[in-house]
């Protein structure tokens, strides 16, 4: 494919070095980047005109290397690809040329972005909407016409998050918590009291958080921050759980990451996660904390034996589908469209 489009980057700081959507273009060399500008000069005046273009988007999420990004998408007449509709689609609406725009969150918190009237604006300006599940999709299917709305699920770098070696005999099993955005806190305490009223101090309860700071926990539970990917691939390969109760979710990182590293899963069965799951977890119903608890006690039991190898094995395999390879081999053929959209 000969490089014709050109897409956002912006690197979400609390993704992984591995981690995130970003990663898709490491698998499409024939596109062309463009991200924050890189001098401080640059850097300067667009911290400057942010203080005035922050003012006139509506979207709650607004940083200034966004702001500079959409700028840069808007000066270029190429077709483009904007990487976090969410956060940068604003400015860059206008530009000239087609334009894919992917979304990332669930309908319901999309539904909350923007007023009805502010998406009826926007939509039309999008050539091609990319959406990572089928509900989300069936969000921008009722506004668009359904041959502008792809599904394309969210990629996992399988190389970086790879099987490992689950518990050892003599270690405590260790019941792992991923993530901040979207969880259901409320359910994990609940897990926490109920597994460690049970168990003691002979389960490892382990969540790993950028909010650690912002709300208390069971006594039991480690807490880490700013984990390097190195020891976060370590604690999925040696999770004798995860645990991912959530309120809501499209993709979701950290269920393809444990996945990819062959982690049995608990997760809540909302938005797009049966979608990438498949029967390689236990989906448990939102707001449920017994159910969610003894699916994971299912899974202590479980540790070591030959069960708890396939369900690691049909994890990992269900990762698989969504390597990137995979993944931009179907963005790549939107570009082919949006390209035809010129």
């Amino acid at each position: 494919m000969p490089r014709e489009v050109i897409a956002s980057v912006v690197r979400v700081p609390w993704h992984s070095t591995h981690g995130g959507y970003d990663r898709l273009l490491d698998h499409l060399p024939e596109t062309r980047r463009i991200g924050p500008p890189s001098t401080p000069l640059t850097r300067g005046l667009t911290s400057i005109g942010h203080l005035v273009g922050r003012r006139l988007c509506p979207l709650p999420f607004y940083p200034a290397r966004h702001f500079a990004t959409d700028l840069r998408i808007l000066a270029d007449r190429k077709p483009a690809h904007v990487l976090y509709g969410d956060e940068q689609f604003w400015f860059s609406q206008h530009r000239a040329g087609p334009t894919a725009v992917t979304y990332h969150q669930p309908a319901p918190q999309l539904a909350r972005l923007l007023p009805p009237a502010a998406w009826r604006r926007l939509l039309p300006r999008a050539s091609r909407i990319i959406t990572l599940d089928p509900v989300q999709r069936a969000f921008f299917a009722d506004r668009l016409p359904a041959h502008r709305v792809h599904l394309v699920p969210h990629g996992i770098d399988t190389t970086a998050f790879r099987p490992g070696h689950p518990l050892q005999p003599g270690n405590r099993p260790m019941v792992l918590t991923v993530g901040w955005w979207l969880r259901d806190w409320d359910v994990l305490d609940t897990v926490h009291w109920r597994l460690h009223r049970r168990y003691g101090e002979d389960v490892d309860l382990v969540v790993v958080t950028r909010e650690a700071a912002t709300r208390s926990w069971h006594p039991a539970v480690r807490v880490l921050e700013n984990v390097a990917e190195p020891v976060l691939v370590d604690l999925y390969q040696r999770a004798a759980a995860v645990v991912l109760p959530l309120i809501d979710a499209t993709a979701n990182n950290a269920l393809l990451e444990a996945m990819a590293c062959g982690a049995p899963v608990v997760a809540t069965d909302v938005g797009g996660i049966s979608y990438y799951t498949g029967s390689a977890a236990l989906l448990t119903e939102p707001g449920d904390p017994v159910a969610a608890t003894e699916a994971v006690e299912s899974l202590l039991a479980e540790a070591g034996t030959a069960a708890d190898r396939a369900r690691r094995e049909a994890a990992r395999a269900r990762a698989e589908q969504f390597a990137w390879p995979a993944v931009a081999e179907q963005v790549r053929d939107v570009y082919r469209k949006l390209v035809t959209d010129q």
